[in-house]
């Protein structure tokens, strides 16, 4: 887990209300997956809407979702945080990443 970078994340990404219990939830191990947990079922609540776009159904191929992100300016490369713990706190490929986060 790289907290610098997860902090950055948080304060671009995060709705700012909560980006501080965000970050302690995400450098706790015991907390880690509750702000996990939300991310996965109460998004529109979590995340900046102006950094959201909709990903049309059906959403499950990630090379479709890898193309999408490409358009709006996403790298080959990610740093994952995820419910996933194979890719949770790392960097690699986005599509490797996506592989395993998608479905």
């Amino acid at each position: 887990m790289d907290k610098e970078l997860e902090e950055k994340v948080v304060r671009s990404f995060f709705t700012k209300r909560i980006q501080d219990r965000v970050m302690f939830e995400l450098f706790s191990a015991k907390k880690r997956e509750d702000v996990l947990h939300r991310l996965n079922h109460n998004y529109t609540k979590t995340l900046r809407e102006e950094c959201m776009i909709e990903i049309p159904k059906p959403n499950s191929c990630a090379d479709d979702i890898a193309k999408l992100l490409k358009q709006h300016g996403a790298g080959k490369e990610c740093y994952s945080i995820s419910w996933n713990k194979k890719i949770d706190g790392k960097e690699l490929p986005l599509l490797t990443a996506l592989e395993d986060a998608v479905g």
